[in-house]
This record gives structure tokens, sequence and C-alpha cells, in this order.
């Protein structure tokens, strides 16, 4: 009888979570689909309102429907698909791709809460859901058909699937992960590499043999689903590629890069750069959307951090930071980083202060981290996935969008420090 009684306090305190997860869930959705509208209010339903990458992107989509099978190198499948799955539907309509992805990254919400529990409570797992909702960039996904809308959602997939094979190390669970690794790598593949940090987050009392075989499984499910898609590669483009073009990353990483874009006067911005440097009409009819100028550029990147490691190590710390905070190259105006006043030129009111918002939430992320640095291995997953991406790009190329999809992480560990605060708090103070 006493038990019954106790337990209802809890029922209802559950019930309360899960109603608040909800409210946070819809009033995400609601400012993502109200972005959504006014998006196609003020631009045309055809492919002439897209810009940067996603005429590559929408491109695939649509000859795709044509039976035209991902004849270019330069993208990986998964989002075309998504794409090609909303004309499909509602016909050649980015704006109705637009609508779709707001539900889409609604999705971001209730599974940052679930991610969040495996590293606190409730409460402040609900303030890591709230941190996602309201989060401007993230918001922003929502209007461009780019990657970073499904990929974060696919990110979290991933490292829950990873964190349930750890806390129950069967076969099974691990091919799972491995999977999830995989259709994210086939949406972008920043990740390739990953599987090399998966041992390091094994449990020491492990034996060898077990890590070696649920590394196995791990690695086997990625190659199963990879292979398939490297093997289109081979046939339709007569050589080995796992999953597409880089697209001159590394060059844009390189020394060579590096003085021209950033001590050389006038300062330019990346899309001067692509218009000049990369532009095969102007650089010896070198594209990097191709395989062979892929490989040129390259090449040539490879050479530069030879000839000057020193200035290649600095300018890779440097990319740490744009990672979190913004490329002066292409995040701010006038390559200066927080500049209002510069700001002001290109942006509403209300758009500048989403975007100093989200670039200062990997500051108090840091801070969070330190607040939890007693708990390092706990959180070892969250900051192994943090630090991998920090690395990857500090050697290639940085954008603060390649870390947008990691903020839901960002919002845990802050949501967490938070709680750890409050809690010791008051304790500190007598009631």
């Amino acid at each position: 009888m006493t038990s019954n009684i106790s337990e209802v306090p809890q029922q209802r305190n559950d019930r309360r979570i899960f109603w608040t997860l909800i409210c946070l869930t819809l009033l995400g959705l609601a400012f993502r689909l109200y972005l959504a509208w006014r998006t196609n209010q003020t631009l045309p339903d055809t492919p002439a309102r897209l810009t940067g990458d996603e005429p590559g992107y929408e491109g695939l989509a649509y000859w795709l429907l044509k039976g035209h099978f991902f004849e270019w190198a330069g993208r990986t499948p998964v989002y075309p698909f998504f794409i090609a799955g909303c004309y499909a539907i509602f016909g050649r309509s980015p704006a109705s791709v637009v609508c779709v992805q707001a539900f889409l990254g609604a999705t971001i919400i209730p599974l940052t809460f679930i991610l969040a529990r495996r590293f606190t409570g409730p409460q402040s797992s609900l303030v890591a859901a709230g941190l996602t909702a309201l989060h401007p960039s993230l918001i922003l996904h929502v209007r461009l058909l780019q990657t970073e809308i499904l990929y974060a959602p696919l990110m979290i997939l991933t490292v829950l699937g990873l964190l349930r094979a750890l806390e129950r190390p069967q076969w099974q669970k691990f091919s799972l992960a491995g999977a999830l690794l995989a259709i994210t790598n086939l949406c972008r593949p920043t990740a390739m590499l990953f599987p090399l940090i998966v041992p390091l987050l094994m449990p020491r009392q492990w034996s060898f043999k077990r890590k070696i075989a649920l590394f196995v499984a791990y690695l086997g499910a990625i190659i199963i689903i990879t292979t398939p898609w490297t093997y289109h590669n081979y046939r339709t483009h007569k050589t080995f590629l796992i999953y597409s073009v880089s697209t001159g990353l590394l060059w844009q990483g390189s020394p060579e890069f590096y003085h021209f874009a950033y001590e050389q006067l006038p300062k330019r911005h990346i899309l001067q750069i692509w218009q000049e440097e990369l532009n095969p009409a102007r650089n010896g009819g070198h594209d990097v959307f191709t395989i062979e100028g892929d490989r040129y550029f390259t090449k040539r990147a490879i050479a530069s951090i030879l000839r000057e490691p020193a200035v290649y190590l600095w300018y890779c710390l440097q990319k740490a930071v744009y990672l979190w905070l913004g490329n002066p190259l292409s995040d701010w105006p006038y390559h200066a980083m927080f500049n209002v006043e510069a700001m002001r030129l290109f942006f509403s009111q209300q758009r500048i202060v989403g975007i100093l918002v989200s670039r200062i939430l990997p500051v108090f992320a840091a801070l969070g981290a330190i607040v939890l640095r007693h708990r390092w291995r706990e959180f070892l997953p969250l900051f192994a996935v943090c630090g991998y991406f920090t690395l990857i790009h500090g050697l290639t190329y940085a954008e603060v969008r390649h870390s947008e999809p990691l903020h839901p992480i960002l919002a845990i560990v802050i949501a967490a420090a938070a709680g750890q605060v409050q809690r010791r708090l008051k304790l500190m103070i007598p009631i």
C-alpha cells in the first residue's frame, strides 16, 4: 500500500516531464514552420531560389527521379534521396522541401532530451531540449537545402546507438551503432574516421578478445552499408572512391590557402576565392568538383604543408577555434569576429542577436565542461565526438556550420553543468 502511494507522485512528475517535452517540441516546430513560411513567401518555388551548395543537392535529387543515379561524384546520397522523396510526393518544389524540413528539424528536440537523460536528470534534460528548440542556427537550418538539417538528428542517433552498445556490449548493438554511423557518413562523410576512436571508449575491464569481436561487428556493419555506394562510385568513375570528392577541403586548410586568404590585402570573402582560385577557367582547368580536380588540389595541399609545417600547425589551431566561433573568411562580415557594427550592414537586429547567441554557446559549453571535469569519464563519449570533429576540421577546413549539428551536445553539457551548479548552491544555502 505504501509503495503504491509513493509511486503516485513519481507518475505525476513523469507526466509533467512528458507534457513539458511535448510543449517544447511543438514550440520548436512552430518556430521552424514560421521560418519555412516566411522563406517561401519571399522566394520563388523554383530551383532559381537556390544558392551555394543547394543546387548540387537539388540537381542530384531531380535527376535521380529522371533515372540518372548519382552520375556526379560531388555529393553523398542520403540527403539527395531525402529531397527526391519530397519531390516524388510534392513535385519539383523546393518550398515543399523546406516545409518538410521544419518537421525534420523539430525531431532533434526530443532526441536531445533522450540523449541528455543518459547523463543528467529530467529537469536538466528538458533544459537541453529547450535550448535546442530555441537555438537560432538550428532553426535557420530549415530554410536551406543543405545536409545540416538531416545531419543533426542523424548524429544524435549515432551517438545514442554507440552509447547503447557500450552499455550493453552485444554484437547486435555494436552492429546497429555501426549501421547508424554508416548512414550518417553517407549524409556527410566527416565522421568516416570516427571508428578509430571507438576502441578507446570501451571500458578497460573488457577483455582484448571481447573488444576485438565487438569492434569487428561495428566496423563490419559500416562496411556492409557503405560498400554498395563505393562500388557504384567505382563502376561509374572507374576509380576507388569511398564516399565523394572533398572539393579541395585539405587545400583550403593548407598554408598556401592561408597566405592569400588571411594575409594578403585586400582581404577576400570565401566566395571570391572560389570564383578566382578554384575557378577552372582561371586555374588551368582543375575543377574541385571532379575527381581529377580534387586530387590535384589535395596534392598541392600536401606539398604546401610539407613546405611550411609551422604555418600549417598555426593555421590548424586557428581552425579549431573557427569551427565553433565562426571563420572570419566566411562567417563574419569584413573578417571582423563579433563586430556588431560590421554585422549591422548585412543583418537585422534580430538576426544579429541570433548569430551571437549561437556563436557564444560553445563558450558556455567549455565552461560547463570545466564544471563537469570530475565526471569526465561519464561524459567522455560526448567530449570524444566534439574533439574528433575539432581535430578533423582543424586539419582540413572549418566553418561554423560544420559544428552546428553538434550544438545539441553542447546544450546537454551546459544543462548538466547548470543542474550540478544548482544542486551545489542548494547544499550551500541553509533552508
